[in-house]
């Protein structure tokens, strides 16, 4: 059978915030799937530049596939090189929390296709610009550098400070957006359309392809995955992760740090496995 790989990055197909690139096992277990014919999609909450390296990596330009990037806000299509689906932030709402952030003391920022903007470099920020291959702005004026539609924005602080202000950011947020706080990390929040997620994102593309939950097999770590482990024929989760997706996948793995995925792509790579 022809396998549609649906791929989750920090905690699942790399250790959390490690950088651009999966090592180099698992860079060949995912070309050889492709090369017998199955569909990788990588699924994850990092905007796109921060998705595609790996994209290109794994030779997705070369097999096609699809990233989702920005927490289900973003679909790239890489055979045809084109960005199929956004989901796009009012830039009014996206200035409006930029100030309503600054008042508080949080780090606020937006994302472009060139650049990520901010209004300060903190901590969550830091770690984030490990993981794409973008420039940060900083500024006081965020639509001097609003070039294109926004996806996702991000607010960040240390960890003592992002909780203490969590509540009445959100409020902010649901009173005054049609967006949602996403809690990604402990120093990093995302701000996304209502509504939108990894799963619902994966599931248009789905009925797109005419694709059915029986040819999906994925990984994933964290509750953004939950729903696509418990819908897929065949899941896999790490000893790391949520216990939910422990209890929702079909095979659990040594955590990401010991390349535990590669248990579950060795066994898609099985001859009797992929024809079953």
């Amino acid at each position: 059978m022809r396998w549609i790989v649906v791929c989750d990055l920090d905690g699942s197909l790399m250790p959390a915030s490690s950088g651009l690139r999966v090592s180099k096992e698992v860079e060949d277990r995912l070309i050889r799937l492709q090369e017998k014919g199955h569909v990788v999609i990588l699924n994850s909450a990092r905007i796109f530049q921060g998705v595609y390296p790996l994209a290109k990596q794994i030779q997705m330009d070369r097999f096609g596939g699809y990233v989702i990037s920005a927490n289900g806000c973003h679909v790239y299509d890489m055979a045809k090189e084109e960005v199929v689906l956004t989901k796009r932030i009012k830039k009014e709402e996206a200035f409006y929390l930029w100030e309503v952030a600054n008042q508080m003391g949080l780090g606020f920022g937006y994302s472009q296709p060139d650049f990520f903007v901010c209004n300060r470099m903190s901590e969550g920020f830091s770690l984030d610009q490990k993981n794409c291959e973008v420039d940060y702005i900083i500024t006081e004026d965020p639509q001097k550098y609003c070039r294109h539609e926004i996806v996702k924005c991000a607010v960040s602080q240390t960890e003592e400070k992002l909780q203490k202000s969590s509540d009445p950011f959100c409020q902010e947020v649901q009173a005054h957006t049609q967006l949602e706080v996403i809690k990604s990390t402990p120093l990093l929040y995302d701000i996304i359309q209502k509504g939108a997620s990894k799963h619902k994102t994966l599931e248009e593309l789905m009925q797109k392809h005419d694709w059915t939950w029986d040819q999906v097999t994925a990984i994933g770590d964290g509750i953004s995955d939950l729903e696509t482990l418990r819908m897929a024929r065949f899941s896999a989760s790490l000893e790391n992760a949520k216990k939910e997706c422990q209890e929702a996948a079909d095979i659990v793995v040594p955590s990401c740090l010991e390349d535990g995925c590669l248990v579950w792509l060795d066994r898609l790579l099985e001859e009797d496995h992929v024809s079953d």
